[in-house]
């Protein structure tokens, strides 16, 4: 009977560990990939995405970020996430010379919901996914 117990002890230890660790790098392994626009919320009013003209992002190991807007070279700029914040932070910088924009993000699946502040690099990181300052940016993972 001892035995059985230390083996669900062994067990149990070594799946949380497991767990823990998943858990940690899950958004940043989830997040990694090409993202295309699908719309934008200013002030509660939702702006589609133009057809085959919306843009995407790329998330990319290392904090990499590759933002491509049709018709104009790529900007390669750099990301920083923090999942364990409630909401969950994100920073964008897209060059070195600029501040970061600090916001918001949830991921599910497929779909990534970032909000950042109208006002730009210059206004605080908003604490929901609401409000007359707030601009909400809805992303659709590309599919290979």
């Amino acid at each position: 009977m001892m035995r059985y117990f230390l083996g669900f002890v062994v067990f149990a230890i070594t799946a949380g560990a497991a767990l823990s660790v998943n858990a940690a790098d899950t958004d940043e392994e989830l997040l990694q990939g090409e993202w295309d626009l699908a719309s934008i919320e200013v002030q509660g009013k939702t702006l589609p995405a133009p057809v085959e003209k919306g843009g995407s992002i790329i998330f990319d190991k290392d904090g990499k970020l590759i933002l491509k807007d049709p018709g104009k070279p790529d900007k390669i700029g750099k990301y920083k996430i923090d999942a364990d914040k409630g909401p969950k932070q994100i920073d964008l910088t897209v060059s070195k010379d600029s501040e970061a924009m600090q916001g918001i993000y949830e991921l599910d699946d497929d779909k990534l919901k970032m909000a950042f502040s109208a006002e730009g690099p210059k206004g605080r990181r908003p604490s929901e996914f609401k409000g007359e300052n707030v601009l909400i940016v809805y992303w659709k993972r590309q599919k290979s």
